[in-house]
């Protein structure tokens, strides 16, 4: 007799569910449930026997690392397979540590997800049902970006932890609509704060146009700078500043046009200072599209928040790229 199985599917994006659900929609011997939340996940798994669980590590309330400490919460062995945008090589150490069985990043391959799930005794029909990822797209063009900026995102944590030796502590992005007597506000604030060193650099690509915003705070900056590989002269001692800026911009967009089939190409970047005049300033009845996060050192005493401003525009071609590459 075929054993039934419980899936818990434990990711705070609704894609995710609905990808995974359908990539195993052809077996015969799965019940799913999902969580949005690792409390949320701790719930199912306290009341529930659960079999498989695909974990997310980057959640809102409680992540997944917190929620691999926090077991077993009873007596049933539950097979961990993390599914995260988060691929930093500490990350994949961490979770196969804290008691994580398979490690799959994002996006994931749905081929190698239904071999696997074979293997941990999911049984299909003879006949397998191709899998079609328009139908797992949104209604609402934002979750879709929210979902290719995360890992974009975990890629770009990837490059930058490669390069400083360090892990970087995995943001969570805010996909948003920002007005721009905002966005005016948020940019005279940095001005005004002497504690903030702002960058902003611009980007073009495919009818894409935008400009990022990156402000660094900490006591370590031109610390992680050097373990960056940047040096600073006397003369220009925002230089390391505007290297930091530059590749904390380039890796999320390397990342995000190798998703979208787009490529971009950016400008100097520049300080951000008292006499600019930033053309978003320039229409008050205009609406952007940002992508906001904040990167963190573990050790050191920096943070980095980036902030990716674009028309209304670029959004819808960003939407339509996501769809295409997904047909």
């Amino acid at each position: 007799m075929i054993k039934n199985m419980n899936i818990l599917i434990c990711d705070d994006s609704v894609l995710v569910h609905k990808s995974i659900t359908r990539s195993l929609q052809a077996c015969s011997n799965a019940t799913f449930f999902y969580a949005e939340n690792g409390e949320e996940g701790l719930e199912h798994l306290k009341n529930i026997d659960i079999d498989i669980m695909f974990l997310d590590l980057t959640m809102p309330v409680m992540d997944g690392f917190s929620v691999m400490k926090s077991l077993p919460v009873r007596d049933f062995t539950t097979t961990i397979i993390v599914l995260s945008a988060d691929v930093q090589s500490t990350a994949m150490e961490r979770s196969l540590a804290l008691g994580a069985d398979y490690f799959l990043s994002k996006p994931f391959d749905h081929k190698q997800l239904i071999e696997l799930s074979q293997c941990l005794g999911l049984v299909f029909d003879s006949v397998q049902h191709s899998v079609t990822d328009t139908h797992l797209i949104s209604d609402h063009p934002i979750d879709n970006i929210r979902e290719i900026a995360n890992i974009a995102l975990g890629r770009g944590a990837a490059i930058i932890s490669d390069h400083l030796g360090d892990f970087i502590k995995m943001p969570l992005p805010n996909v948003a609509f920002m007005k721009s007597s905002d966005l005016s506000m948020a940019i005279a604030d940095i001005r005004n704060d002497n504690e903030l060193i702002a960058i902003t650099q611009r980007f073009v690509g495919g009818g894409i146009h935008g400009e990022a915003l990156v402000e660094l705070h900490g006591q370590d900056i031109h610390v992680f700078g050097e373990k960056l590989g940047f040096s600073q002269t006397d003369e220009y001692k925002n230089e390391v500043v505007i290297d930091i800026a530059n590749l904390m911009v380039s890796s999320f967009l390397v990342a995000l046009s190798e998703q979208i089939l787009i490529p971009f190409s950016v400008r100097q970047p520049i300080v951000l200072e008292e006499y600019m005049n930033l053309h978003h300033t320039q229409c008050e009845t205009n609406t952007y599209f940002t992508i906001e996060y904040t990167y963190k050192a573990e050790i050191l005493d920096v943070e980095c928040d980036v902030l990716f401003i674009m028309d209304s525009h670029s959004l819808t071609i960003i939407n339509d790229k996501v769809m295409e590459s997904l047909h």
